[in-house]
């Protein structure tokens, strides 16, 4: 596969059946040359509908150790910190392309991210609810995209973020329909 006018390795896939997928932060710095503002918004409507996007992310240092179906979460850095986005990569295969900030100088280095559910900010799942109740990973020594969560940080942080989710959408269920309870008006 040619990524660039480079050979791009084969994407990676597990050898053994069940053997765990691994987890990934990536990072974004909150900026809208980071995450154009139409595509963050295309992209938090797509996913509350129901439909995945299609995008790559910047994966920092990391080379390689990813592979097709591994989670990912991105974490807004900066300000109004916390996790906006998850999704799967695509395919594991990590490429260099031009830098996402234009600087014809810099190539970064991507790989394509499905994402399932992308928030805005307001909603994210704030960075203090990440450092208690995902106590296993080191969340204030994230600098860069790529950094792999460990387990058992790795489903501490999936159960959280599944929580956060199921209560978001909890809370927007028509008043009186919450938690499958209707009262009559």
């Amino acid at each position: 596969m040619r990524q660039q006018g480079r050979l791009a390795p084969a994407p990676r896939t597990r050898t053994h059946p069940g053997q765990a997928l691994t987890t990934f932060i990536l990072t974004w710095d909150g900026s809208d040359t980071g995450y154009f503002p139409t595509n963050y918004r295309r992209d938090i409507e797509a996913t509350a509908a129901g439909r995945g996007v299609q995008g790559r992310w910047s994966f920092g240092s990391r080379r390689s150790g990813a592979a097709a179906g591994d989670r990912v979460f991105l974490l807004r850095q900066k300000s109004e910190r916390g996790i906006v986005a998850s999704g799967r990569l695509a395919d594991g295969v990590i490429f260099p392309a031009p830098h996402w900030a234009g600087d014809p100088r810099k190539v970064t280095y991507y790989s394509e991210v499905r994402w399932d559910r992308v928030l805005p900010a307001a909603d994210r799942l704030p960075f203090a609810e990440l450092l208690h109740g995902v106590p296993g990973h080191n969340w204030n020594h994230i600098f860069a995209s790529g950094q792999r969560v460990r387990p058992p940080a790795d489903a501490a942080l999936d159960a959280l973020w599944s929580a956060h989710l199921k209560d978001l959408d909890r809370s927007r269920l028509i008043p009186g329909e919450r938690a499958g309870v209707t009262f009559a008006g």
